[in-house]
């Protein structure tokens, strides 16, 4: 998970480890990044699918050092990563956002602070990935 803000991050904390979801927390997009790249070289050497490494990736969108929109495009674009799921938080809104979300692939979007929604939307890409289930962005939010 990439998350700047202490207060988001100690919410989403306590949100993933109440769906006993285990995550590793990152604080910039670049710190995220690097530790992606270090856990596929690690299934690459193990002979091993990304999906045991990483389940799901979990962003906020302003952060220092890369932001959001940029970890999720290189993740997508990345043939040993583009299958694993993520998930956009933000406290950004509007059609430009939705839009540009929708450009580098994200397989979700949830408002901040949403707990609820973002666990739904955990669940619903978490059910799609592991079905193997490709398609438009999941989020009540942008589809409705």
């Amino acid at each position: 998970m990439a998350e700047d803000s202490k207060v988001a991050r100690a919410m989403l904390e306590k949100g993933l480890n109440a769906m006993e979801i285990p995550h590793q927390m990152h604080v910039t997009g670049k710190d995220a990044w690097v530790k992606i790249q270090q856990l596929a070289q690690e299934a690459e050497a193990e002979g091993k699918p990304i999906s045991e490494k990483i389940a799901l990736v979990l962003t906020d969108l302003e952060m220092p050092e890369m932001d959001g929109f940029t970890l999720t495009r290189k993740i997508k674009t990345d043939e040993r990563l583009k299958k694993i799921p993520v998930v956009i938080h933000s406290s950004l809104s509007g059609s430009a956002n939705e839009d540009h979300v929708r450009k580098v692939k994200a397989d979700g979007y949830v408002a901040k602070f949403e707990i609820n929604e973002l666990s739904s939307v955990i669940q619903e890409v978490m059910e799609r990935a592991a079905q193997n289930i490709s398609g438009p962005l999941v989020s009540r939010q942008l589809l409705s």
